[in-house]
């Protein structure tokens, strides 16, 4: 890689001009990003500790707003022996006046005080609560909730489930607890006060300078009483400020009274607004970048382009020696050059295809002698057979016999040309099975399946013979059997033409053999026109990928399949 840098002008025109902008880059962005790493950082801590410290002053004034509600029910002489006058008389009218009017009293203390919500008086033997502002459980169990305080006999307690009745959502609210004892009548209650339904969501604000952040409530002896985490910062287990496994960023601030609000915030945090600038600087950089590249690569289309071109025209011209359009680059001096190499392209084109017809002429030529040879045993066995039917004085069968050899002789010697139509090679056939059924013993039926679509398509003269004579010598050896000739139209332009017998079958070596002309197997017998001629012929005229397709298994029989393409010229497209 870094040889081909160095050692070619496209290379190092790049490596030029990316140092020119990538070094200012790197160094201004360098500096400027540890200048507002460090200015980010203390920014936000700063921030987030700023907004702890409000939290708590918050949080510790609806404590004491919640506190002073309870007291104007606590404290009040008058209403405090109401309620004590409540728990201990028997008389019904007497109880419903003075619960009319503590309600009065409590619905004054909701009006008046802006986060307090459920207030009801509980029965400090049953828990159960006697009077209540708003309908709520009819047993509340005070003491399970999460302890945040507890000063002058009163108790805090950490956000928990609303002992609203209608609470559906299962909002939860600060409360506190204050017992009241009347020493007169030996008798005692509690003042239970709840927080309204919105003090939780305005105290907490869970996005702190775009980044989302958790909560919680710890009591004097750091354990976590409220936690917006509880997965991984569950109740009443005990907080560290420091945690060597967690890499959260942690916020405490703490009051007179021991108790405090933890923040948690996750370690890439900071992350955010430097990736921001970041993401900035990245764009400005790729920016810059891509004009270098922009600028190299005029350069290259003005000096390297030219080079370029010639060595794929020279590399095209080696491994595709076809027509392609000529190029030009505008540029007078290369135009000039490239003009000759195309003058010098041209003419070893035309060498090029002088030599192909050539090759090809030979090659039919040599095709034309293969079809014009014909076993001389075969026309020796033919006159035979001539012979010993004329002692057998049957004229008519001597004269069949005469007239089927002759048409075969006159096909096979025809001179009409190297292609013929499939009716031709058809009738053919079908002499040449008249001949074979009367100069053998053994029966073969031959059937034929031709599709009339087909009859006019233009073949190559002598192909299917060879087939069924291999059907016949091969498949059979002197048994009987049924031959199927089969041809119909190709779904890709052409035809198929499919011979078959129900023979004896032939091993996979044997099928190979068949196909090689200097094989043993492949011995021409009857006209002298072995399956090797045929296979070539297919070849000379289609292509080394065309030739015979030849399945066959042992005692099932053979099939041998030529497939024709049909193009202009006959040739394969």
């Amino acid at each position: 890689m870094l040889s081909l840098l160095r050692d070619s002008i496209k290379g190092r025109m790049i490596v030029i001009l990316l140092l020119s902008s990538v070094v200012p880059l790197a160094l201004i962005g360098s500096m400027s990003y540890y200048s507002f790493h460090s200015f980010m950082e203390n920014k936000l801590k700063h921030g987030i500790n700023e907004n702890v410290k409000k939290e708590l002053v918050s949080l510790d004034n609806i404590l004491k707003n919640m506190n002073f509600a309870s007291q104007q029910l606590a404290l009040d002489k008058t209403i405090t022996s109401r309620i004590q006058e409540y728990l201990t008389t028997d008389d019904q009218i007497r109880k419903t006046d003075i619960l009319l009017l503590v309600q009065d009293r409590m619905s004054l203390i909701n009006y008046t005080s802006p986060y307090a919500g459920v207030l009801a008086l509980v029965d400090a033997k049953d828990n159960h609560a006697f009077i209540q502002s708003y309908p709520i459980m009819d047993k509340i169990t005070m003491f399970d909730n999460p302890l945040l305080l507890e000063a002058n006999g009163v108790s805090y307690f950490a956000p928990h489930r609303s002992t609203d009745k209608y609470n559906n959502d299962n909002t939860e609210v600060f409360s506190i607890v204050r017992k009241v004892n009347d020493f007169d009548t030996n008798s005692s209650f509690y003042v239970y006060t709840e927080s309204n339904f919105n003090t939780l969501k305005r105290l907490f604000e869970n996005v702190q300078y775009g980044e989302p952040v958790k909560h919680l409530l710890l009591d004097a002896k750091n354990r976590i009483v409220f936690s917006e985490d509880r997965t991984n910062f569950p109740l009443y287990a005990q907080f560290k400020m420091e945690d060597q496994i967690s890499d959260d960023l942690r916020f405490i601030a703490s009051s007179e009274q021991g108790w405090k609000i933890a923040v948690i915030m996750k370690g890439d945090a900071f992350q955010k607004e430097i990736n921001s600038w970041l993401g900035k600087f990245v764009t400005v950089g790729l920016f810059t970048l891509l004009l270098s590249l922009l600028l190299a690569y005029i350069c290259w289309r003005t000096v390297y382009r030219p080079l370029h071109v010639f060595r794929r025209e020279i590399e095209w011209v080696g491994d595709n020696p076809s027509y392609r359009p000529q190029k030009w680059l505008r540029l007078r001096e290369f135009d000039e050059v490239l003009g000759r190499f195309y003058a010098m392209k041209e003419r070893v084109f035309d060498l090029l295809k002088e030599i192909e017809r050539r090759e090809k002429a030979r090659s039919n030529v040599e095709v034309e002698k293969l079809r014009h040879q014909i076993n001389p045993h075969f026309i020796h066995n033919t006159l035979n057979t001539v012979q010993v039917i004329a002692k057998m004085n049957k004229q008519n069968e001597i004269v069949k016999l005469i007239t089927h050899f002759t048409r075969i002789l006159h096909y096979n010697l025809g001179k009409e040309g190297t292609h013929v139509r499939v009716q031709e090679e058809v009738d053919n056939i079908n002499d040449y099975m008249a001949l074979q059924s009367i100069r053998y013993s053994h029966q073969f039926e031959v059937q034929m399946e031709v599709d009339p679509s087909t009859l006019d398509v233009l073949i190559p003269r002598f192909v299917l013979q060879p087939l069924v004579e291999n059907a016949i010598y091969h498949g059979f050896r002197n048994q009987d059997g049924t031959i199927s000739v089969r041809i119909e139209p190709h779904t890709g332009g052409g035809i198929t033409m499919c011979v078959s017998d129900n023979g004896e079958g032939m091993s996979e070596e044997r099928l190979q053999s068949l196909l090689e002309e200097k094989h043993p197997d492949s011995r021409s017998v009857g006209m002298g026109i072995g399956l090797s001629f045929v296979h070539r012929l297919i070849q000379a005229y289609y292509g080394e990928s065309s030739g015979l397709r030849i399945e066959s298994k042992l005692g099932v029989g053979t099939a041998i399949t030529i497939e024709i393409w049909t193009g202009k010229g006959g040739e394969q497209p």
